[in-house]
């Protein structure tokens, strides 16, 4: 435990990019002990934040006013932070509901951009002594590495982000999939480095009772099959921190 503790703290100091990689394999019990396991869920939400003066000077940028022009109250702290964002419970001054904003962090495209090309550099590296010493194998590891940073960049831009969760709400609602609920998007309120969404109070599945997860079980099998099988458009990214028992269904 104590080696997962060290890992997952050097994993923290290398940035965003190391972070993402972390909470990939957070949820790979086939390839990680669970002491690994349970020190990588913490980079799922409890990453170490940055100064909330900076998020509230990217939101007023962003949205090109003062804070109070848009809302009535934000949270001191993030509830939540984790490898590109961190998320805040605000008010809108314009209809008082309680949402939350997810603020990109700071200087996070250039990061992402020199992480990636030293990774590229080490997978050709990589795949040179693989194609030399290890020819049976046929990963393209240089691919993949491209296939992923393409998938990271897309999600550096939160206006995709707002239109992805709106189509899969209403792809969800067409098939009538019952007792799942994606939060309601604040479209006039997101921007490339700011997302708004409905406000939702609940408990993550991984601090849910085992009861109440087998229960639970079920209707997440059916809800990730309609997507796969019928729609062709899924959440690929269900680990804990994104999936949560709602207090209030």
């Amino acid at each position: 435990r104590a080696l997962a503790k060290d890992a997952r703290i050097i994993i923290e100091k290398l940035g965003p990019t190391y972070i993402k990689a972390g909470q990939m394999m957070s949820v790979r019990p086939d390839v990680l002990p669970q002491a690994a396991l349970d020190e990588l869920a913490i980079l799922q939400d409890s990453v170490k934040p940055f100064e909330t003066a900076t998020a509230i000077q990217t939101i007023e940028e962003e949205l090109g006013g003062a804070l109070g022009e848009f809302f009535d109250e934000i949270s001191e702290v993030p509830v939540a932070a984790a490898s590109l964002a961190q998320v805040y419970r605000a008010k809108l001054k314009s209809t008082g509901e309680y949402v939350a904003v997810k603020v990109q962090r700071p200087q996070i495209l250039d990061t992402v951009s020199k992480d990636l090309y030293v990774l590229r550099r080490a997978a050709e590296v990589y795949q040179g002594l693989i194609e030399r010493f290890a020819p049976q194998q046929r990963t393209d590891y240089v691919a993949l590495l491209n296939e992923w940073a393409v998938g990271f960049y897309t999600e550096l831009d939160f206006l995709n982000e707002a239109a992805n969760q709106q189509r899969l709400k209403d792809l969800l609602a067409g098939e009538n999939v019952k007792d799942i609920y994606v939060p309601e998007v604040k479209h006039e309120y997101c921007t490339r480095r700011i997302l708004v969404t409905e406000w939702i109070d609940g408990v993550k599945l991984s601090e849910c009772p085992p009861e109440e997860i087998r229960d639970l079980v079920g209707i997440g099998q059916e809800c990730f099959l309609v997507q796969l099988l019928q729609v062709g458009f899924f959440h690929s990214d269900p680990h804990p921190g994104n999936l949560m028992k709602m207090n209030d269904p």
